[in-house]
């Protein structure tokens, strides 16, 4: 028999409303991400007005028009949660949400941009694929590849790691290599110089030179201009390696400038950083990265019916929330600016290799927020200090043991080390990474000397061999 029932149950949960989920948005966005969504905000809602000639200082101390405005707001009307909720899952991570992904769907390129824009390197190659393989592994590799490849033609990943991390056979992935390494622009797809310069070698057959080929196998010597020891190597009279290296020269070390990369974003600084009367570090809001958006008070009075009352209404929700979600998106930029601030003091009276380790929920335990608030807070905010410009994340790094595993220190502070003993060398008698690791333990810093050799070639800084030039 079946029997129907009512039942009342009572369940907890935590629901994200709209409102909430696009404040986590704006707290992720780029300063000029933001701008381009308030401007659309503000031709989109009659009770916004931008607020030119007011000033952006401390949280605490905003323009008395916009708190007011805050302060007006009906109760019921607006909703005003925390952002401070885990939802990673929700939005990309490291990435700053666009002024476009906010928008509605009807917006879009016009054609006139569409028509003149610049083909970039990576859609070129993806638009090779189809004349190469039909194969779906092959063309999944493919894309996966060129993924990898920077604006300059390189490619920029381990295929043997790739080919374990995808589990794919190491014939394959090397067919799918010499495939990126066949496509235009010859040179696309190499690991190095020295592989870019032998492919647009071998795919000329007017190149194709068995001295020259031996020489990119030497670039160190050919740097170091020691013609006489390429000519033992090659076995060829003096004549013949200045051809040769000649050759090299007028191939292209970056091919893939060719085409259009991606395009550059300016980076205007959210925080500037300065000494104060008192010679203390301070940081303060920049006033052109934060809008200045009021309520528009000559609507209040304002009398609607029917529709007309359903969109006054709703506009004027949306406006009174937007400019209380900027001052909050504000004062989590401020207060996590001066949390930083506090725990890297050495880095801002010493440099970068007074850094100290740090992590987001250190940072975020100082501010009494989640690490997640923190990660969306320094992702794409910059800060303007006297020794560059920083993303907020630069000052986020991890923790290296010092002899004795007593004390730590941060990677990139390692790193910078090993650029400055490098820089000090002779050049005649360059540093070993065995040599190096000694040097960095007398001054503290215990770590292995794989450790050292991968820092170093992050920096692009080559072996001893490499570095060292000979007397002519």
């Amino acid at each position: 028999m079946v029997e129907q029932r009512l039942n009342i149950e009572m369940r907890q949960g935590l629901v994200m409303t709209p409102q909430l989920q696009m404040a986590i948005k704006l707290l992720q966005m780029s300063s000029l991400d933001l701008q381009s969504y308030i401007e659309t905000e503000m031709l989109e809602n009659p009770f916004l007005k931008s607020d030119e000639n007011s000033e952006e200082v401390a949280p605490d101390q905003q323009d008395s028009q916009e708190l007011d405005s805050a302060e007006k707001m009906d109760s019921g009307e607006l909703e005003t949660e925390s952002m401070d909720y885990d939802w990673e899952d929700m939005y990309d991570s490291g990435r700053g949400a666009s002024a476009q992904s906010v928008a509605s769907d009807d917006d879009a390129l016009s054609w006139e941009q569409t028509a003149t824009k610049e083909e970039s390197l990576k859609e070129h190659l993806n638009n090779q694929i189809g004349l190469m393989t039909d194969d779906p592994v092959l063309t999944f590799l493919l894309k996966y590849l060129i993924d990898d490849v920077d604006d300059a033609g390189y490619l920029r990943t381990d295929t043997d790691d790739l080919a374990r991390k995808l589990a794919v056979d190491d014939k394959r992935m090397h067919q799918a290599l010499k495939m990126l390494q066949s496509m235009e622009p010859t040179g696309v797809g190499a690991r190095d110089l020295a592989e870019c310069l032998k492919i647009q070698l071998i795919n000329d057959v007017d190149l194709v030179d068995d001295t020259a080929l031996l020489i990119l196998e030497h670039l160190d010597l050919l740097a170091q201009q020691d013609f006489k020891k390429l000519m033992r190597l090659a076995k060829v009279e003096r004549e013949d390696i200045e051809l040769a290296a000649q050759q090299i020269r007028n191939l292209n070390p970056k091919p893939g400038l060719l085409y259009g990369g991606e395009n550059a974003s300016a980076v205007v600084p959210d925080i500037m950083v300065s000494r104060d009367s008192q010679g203390q570090w301070i940081a303060e809001l920049n006033a052109e990265a934060m809008p200045k958006v009021l309520i528009n008070r000559g609507y209040d009075n304002l009398k609607a019916k029917g529709d007309d009352k359903s969109f006054v209404h709703e506009k004027k929700n949306r406006a009174q929330w937007l400019v209380k979600s900027l001052e909050q998106r504000a004062r989590s930029i401020y207060k996590t600016a001066n949390a930083i601030l506090e725990m890297q003091a050495d880095f801002f009276d010493f440099g970068v290799e007074s850094l100290k380790p740090m992590t987001l929920k250190e940072v975020a335990e100082k501010i009494d927020v989640h690490e997640s608030t923190v990660s969306r807070v320094t992702t794409g905010k910059y800060m303007q200090t006297p020794l560059g410009v920083f993303e907020l994340k630069f000052f986020f790094s991890s923790a290296i043991n010092t002899t004795g595993g007593t004390q730590s220190v941060a990677a990139e502070s390692v790193k910078q080390m090993i650029k400055r003993l490098v820089s000090e060398e002779d050049r005649a008698k360059p540093l070993s990474d065995e040599k190096l690791v000694k040097m960095l333990k007398a001054e503290g810093v215990d770590v292995a000397r794989r450790t050292i050799a991968k820092y170093r070639e992050a920096l692009g800084i080559g072996s001893s061999s490499e570095r060292r030039i000979r007397p002519t």
